[in-house]
């Protein structure tokens, strides 16, 4: 956001910024519920914002970075197509100017169904069905592994490392420095893998 500096008891004499990006950070909330379709959803949430340094200084510029995740392409070409115009709009009528860019950075992660119940099916044998769940709602999570399934049939699998001692719904996330992890289920890890990799061969099939 490029407005024009001065000096904080005169803020008249300038054309600040820093109000224009909290009034953006509230509007692409508003964008979310009012513009986007409730059964195909997104998440944005706003993690780095930026300005001056000096306390008595209106900046020159200021600035903010979010995270957007959507579950179709449909809602990544809405975004695309509807929060530049949107923040550029709001920024002139400040009497400021506006760099936008929205970067995909991973496309939708869909995994096909024929392998997501034939993973299913191998992991429930060969661990029992209390040790493998399916989730009831998608993840807004972003993953590369969405590049492969673009190319080939697979359905993606977390691994829970949850310590035996913890309680998976109060453990931090793995982005967390607190993050703790149970070395012990890569044992399990490696013999899934391996299940797969004979069902996908053919190994075992009558």
């Amino acid at each position: 956001m490029h407005g024009r500096g001065g000096h904080g008891s005169r803020p008249q004499q300038a054309v600040d910024p820093v109000p224009v990006v909290a009034e953006l950070v509230l509007a692409l909330q508003a964008w979310v519920t009012r513009r986007v379709d409730v059964f195909d959803p997104v998440v944005l949430s706003v993690t780095t914002l930026y300005a001056g340094e000096i306390t008595n200084v209106i900046p020159e510029e200021a600035g903010f970075a979010a995270t957007l995740r959507t579950l179709s392409e449909a809602s990544i070409a809405q975004a695309q197509a509807e929060l530049p115009p949107l923040i550029e709009r709001i920024a002139a009528a400040h009497g400021c100017t506006v760099d936008v860019e929205v970067i995909v950075g991973y496309p939708v992660t869909v995994n096909t169904a024929p392998e997501t119940a034939a993973a299913t099916e191998v992991l429930r044998t060969t661990f029992g069905d209390d040790r493998v769940e399916e989730l009831d709602v998608p993840w807004m999570a972003s993953e590369d592994f969405s590049f492969v399934l673009r190319e080939v049939p697979g359905t993606f699998l977390f691994l829970c490392a949850t310590p035996p001692h913890v309680d998976p719904d109060d453990i931090p996330m793995n982005h967390s420095p607190h993050a703790q992890f149970d070395d012990a289920v890569l044992g399990d890890q490696a013999a899934a893998l391996a299940a797969l990799a004979w069902r996908h061969v053919g190994v075992g099939d009558a």
